[in-house]
C-alpha cells in the first residue's frame, strides 16, 4: 500500500508544515506584541522623564518666587513699629523768693495771722500753668515766732510758715534752698525750712539734712515721659563757715566759699552732675546762687562753671543771687562724650518777691518759660521754645489793701487798674529786653 503510505505521509508533512507555519506566525505576533509593549513602555518613560524634568523646572521657577515670598516675610518682621508721638514738658522758673519786715506786715491779716496769697493772685496762672515750676527761696521758715524779715538781726529772715503753703498753691514744686540765707539760723533752721516745704509738697535742692554723699543730692520729676534731674550750688553762706561735722548741708561751687569765691570746686560740682546721670534723666538743671549783687556782667569763674556743667552734661542753668535780671543765651557745646547739643543759661533772673525798691531794676523780673520735646523716634530730648514773661513788683504802700503784687507787666497793662505805674511798667519791659541781652520776651 505504497501510495497510501505516501498519501498519509504527505498529509503528516503538510501537517507538521502547518504546525511550523503555525508557530513561526504565534512567534511574529508575539515580537510584534514585544515591540509594541516595549514602545509602550518606552512611550511611558519617555513621558515620566519628562514629566520629571518638567516637574523638577516648575520647582526651580518657583523657588525665586518662595525666596522672594520669605523675604517679604523677613521683610515684615524686622520692619520697626511707627514712631511713638513726640512728647512736650514745660518748665517754669523765677528768681529770688524773699520776706523782707514789709513783707510779712503786709502780709498779717485781721485776725493777726498771715497770708500771701493776695500778693501771687495776678501771677499764679503763669506758675501754675507749667508742668514743673522752680524758684530760689532766699530765707528761712523756723516755725516760730517772731518773725522776722531782717537781713542784719537774729532770727534772720524767718518768714511765716504758711509761706510755703502759698507758694504751693500757685505751682511751685522744686525750690533752692542753696543759697546766702541757708544757715543763717544755724541747721535748724535749714532743716525745719525744708520740712516745712515738704509738708507743703514742695522739694528743696542744694541742702541736705543729712549725707547724701556722692550719689544723692538730686531731686528727679517725670512728666509726660520725660524725666528731669535738678541739683543746686551757691557760690556760699554769707561769708560763714559751715558747721563742724554737717559740712554736706550746703552744696557749693567754690572751695573758697568764705572767702573770695575764686578757687572752683569741681570735684564736689562733678559728683553731684554724676549722681544726676546715674537717675538716667533727659534733662539736668543746674540751680546756682552765683555772680555779684546788683551786677550783670559775668565773671570768668562763672564762665569756668557754666563750660564745666554744660561740658559733662548739664542741660539748663538757672542763675540767682544778683537781684537783677541778667544775659541769657543758647550756647552750643561740646560734651566730654563727644555730643554736640544746644544748652541754655540764665545768668540771673531777678526777684520774684522781693522788697528792694531802693536799688535800680530790682522790682522787676521774669518767669522764665522753656519748652522741651522728647522724639518719638529717637528718644532725643531738645530744648524746643525759650521765652520769658516780665514781671513788676508793685508796692502800693503800706495803705493799700494788698501791697505787694506780682504782675504780670502786659497784662496789668491791658487793665485800667494800674494807670499811675503805667511809665514805669513800660520801662521795665524795655530795661529787661536790654538786660537779657536777647530776643526772649514772649510778648504776654
Amino acid at each position: 500500500m505504497p501510495g497510501r503510505e505516501f498519501d498519509e505521509y504527505e498529509r503528516d508533512e503538510e501537517m507538521l508544515e502547518s504546525r511550523r507555519l503555525k508557530r513561526l506566525e504565534m512567534k511574529r505576533k508575539r515580537k510584534i506584541q514585544q515591540r509594541i509593549v516595549l514602545g509602550v513602555a518606552l512611550l511611558a518613560l519617555v513621558v515620566i522623564i519628562l514629566l520629571i524634568v518638567k516637574g523638577c523646572s516648575g520647582k526651580e521657577k518657583e523657588k525665586p518666587q518662595d525666596t522672594e515670598q520669605d523675604n517679604q516675610q523677613q521683610e515684615e518682621v524686622v520692619t520697626p513699629p511707627p514712631a511713638d508721638p513726640d512728647v512736650t514738658a514745660t518748665l517754669a522758673a523765677v528768681g529770688d523768693i524773699m520776706a523782707y519786715q514789709s513783707q510779712i506786715d503786709a502780709a498779717q491779716q485781721d485776725d493777726l495771722t498771715y497770708n500771701f496769697k493776695d500778693a501771687f493772685s495776678a501771677v499764679s496762672a503763669y506758675t501754675a500753668s507749667a508742668d514743673i515750676t522752680v524758684g530760689n527761696l532766699e530765707l528761712n521758715m523756723l516755725g516760730t515766732t517772731p518773725y522776722s524779715g531782717s537781713p542784719t538781726a537774729a532770727p534772720y529772715f524767718n518768714a511765716p510758715e504758711i509761706l510755703a503753703q502759698n507758694l504751693s498753691d500757685i505751682g511751685f514744686d522744686i525750690l533752692q534752698t542753696a543759697n546766702t540765707y541757708s544757715i543763717m539760723n544755724g541747721i535748724n533752721g535749714l532743716s525745719s525750712t525744708m520740712r516745712l516745704l515738704n509738708e507743703a509738697g514742695i522739694d528743696a535742692v542744694g541742702t541736705h539734712t543729712s549725707d547724701p554723699g556722692t550719689t544723692g543730692g538730686v531731686i528727679t520729676r517725670e512728666v509726660n515721659g520725660i524725666k528731669f534731674a535738678f541739683i543746686a550750688f551757691t557760690k556760699g553762706v554769707n561769708n560763714m563757715t559751715l558747721p563742724l561735722n554737717s559740712e554736706y548741708c550746703v552744696d557749693l561751687l567754690y572751695t573758697d566759699y568764705n572767702t573770695d569765691y575764686k578757687i572752683v570746686d569741681s570735684t564736689g560740682i562733678l559728683e553731684r552732675v554724676d549722681a544726676a546721670k546715674a537717675t538716667d534723666p533727659d534733662v539736668i538743671v543746674a540751680m546756682l546762687h552765683w555772680g555779684s549783687e546788683y551786677e550783670t556782667s559775668i565773671s570768668d569763674t562763672q564762665k569756668d562753671i557754666r563750660d564745666l556743667l554744660f561740658k559733662n552734661g548739664v542741660d539748663v542753668i538757672l542763675g540767682s543771687h544778683s537781684h537783677v535780671v541778667s544775659p541769657m543765651e543758647m550756647v552750643t557745646v561740646e560734651t566730654t562724650e563727644g555730643e554736640k547739643k544746644d544748652c541754655f543759661v540764665a545768668y540771673s533772673l531777678g526777684n520774684f518777691f522781693s522788697d528792694m525798691s531802693s536799688k535800680q531794676y530790682a522790682m522787676e523780673s521774669v518767669i522764665l518759660n522753656l519748652e522741651f520735646t522728647k522724639s518719638g523716634e529717637t528718644g532725643e530730648t531738645t530744648i524746643s521754645n525759650v521765652n520769658y514773661t516780665p514781671l513788676y513788683i508793685l508796692d502800693q504802700g503800706a495803705d493799700a489793701d494788698v501791697r505787694f503784687q506780682v504782675l504780670p507787666i502786659r497784662t496789668a497793662l491791658g487793665t485800667s487798674l494800674f494807670d499811675d505805674y503805667k511809665t514805669q511798667m513800660e520801662e521795665a519791659i524795655t530795661h529787661l529786653k536790654t538786660n537779657t541781652n536777647s530776643l526772649y520776651d514772649s510778648g504776654n
